[in-house]
């Protein structure tokens, strides 16, 4: 059985930091391989937080040829329809920290920059975060709808006895929003925009719930009619200059998440958009391809358990049955 990288599914952790690389012309694949082997010792070494290694298509199928399943693609940005769109800015290493110490997490995204920062160019990096419940900066409740976690599983991770198993496709956009904007709004405006109940976070009934809500922008169906879910670690951010969300969308059908985008940019053929828009821009884009556990130790070698931080997912709220995760 494939074992997807755990850290993906557990979402218990309040402090998030996020970096994203690209690989320079020159930087050979043997070199890349060095800089993450060395990356993934250090951060281990830190005793650190829970990690995602992600990669883009192009290198990693320079790294483990043929075994990238053929759905998983760069992202190429979107021309909306009302002068919406979303940059394509797509770098080729995400390394995704999460812990609730945030001591560990600075310091193992410190030994991760430094090891990979000799070979590679760091585009971007975020510090964000999870508040007590949820909310994201704009003052609703993120993921309400989100699976549980087998379900979670399930729709993410490329399926046993397929090219890929145990990866996961994953898009992440940056979002800044237009607090100001979105605050001049009453709440019955808000709710409006959003598709749901700014306190309870209680859906809007279908009688009243705009087509071009944010929820209903972003519920898709097959031919069928049955509703299909993407999974989302959405992680927020916020200074005293701006504030947003990172928007982390997983799903191993990655036509569910490249269709929910459509449907929110106006390319849907509906000619309506999501006008959650209006108060929220995305400026980076980047799909990357998480690869399994075995694919990651199979490539850049294994890494020894630190039983004394390791916690097991059911300390969480229930097994996932793949691998142990830290609780710092």
């Amino acid at each position: 059985m494939s074992r997807p990288q755990p850290a993906i599914f557990v979402e218990e952790v309040a402090l998030h930091s996020h970096l994203e690389f690209s690989v320079p012309p020159e930087v050979g694949t043997a070199d890349v391989r060095a800089a993450m082997t060395s990356a993934r010792q250090a951060a281990t070494t830190m005793r650190g937080p829970n990690i995602v290694w992600g990669f883009s298509p192009r290198i990693w199928e320079q790294l483990s040829p043929g075994t990238l399943p053929d759905n998983v693609h760069p992202f190429e940005g979107i021309t909306g329809t009302g002068g919406l769109s979303a940059p394509a800015t797509q770098s080729d290493i995400w390394v995704w920290l999460q812990g609730n110490l945030w001591e560990k997490v600075w310091h193992a995204t410190t030994a991760v920059k430094g090891a990979l920062a000799s070979q590679l160019v760091l585009d971007h990096s975020l510090d964000a975060f999870i508040g007590a419940d949820n909310r994201d900066p704009i003052g609703f409740i993120d993921g309400t709808e989100n699976p549980a976690v087998d379900e979670a599983v399930e729709i993410s991770v490329v399926p046993d006895g397929q090219v890929g198993a145990g990866g996961v496709p994953v898009l992440v956009q940056k979002y800044v929003h237009n607090l100001a904007k979105f605050d001049g709004l009453t709440v019955h405006e808000q709710e409006d925009v959003f598709g749901r109940t700014k306190l309870e976070s209680i859906q809007l009934d279908d009688d009243v719930m705009p087509a071009t809500s944010h929820v209903s922008r972003n519920t898709i169906h097959d031919a069928q009619g049955q509703e299909r879910h993407i999974y989302r670690r959405n992680t927020p951010f916020a200074d005293a200059e701006v504030a947003g969300s990172q928007f982390i969308g997983c799903a191993w059908d990655v036509d569910r998440i490249d269709t929910m985008l459509s449907r929110m940019f106006g390319t849907a053929g509906d000619g309506l958009t999501d006008h959650f828009l209006q108060y929220s821009t995305p400026v980076t884009g980047s799909y990357y391809w998480a690869p399994s556990m075995d694919d990651l130790e199979r490539v850049f070698g294994s890494l020894e358990a630190d039983d004394d931080d390791d916690t097991s997912p059911a300390a969480t709220g229930g097994s996932l049955g793949i691998g142990a995760l830290r609780e710092s």
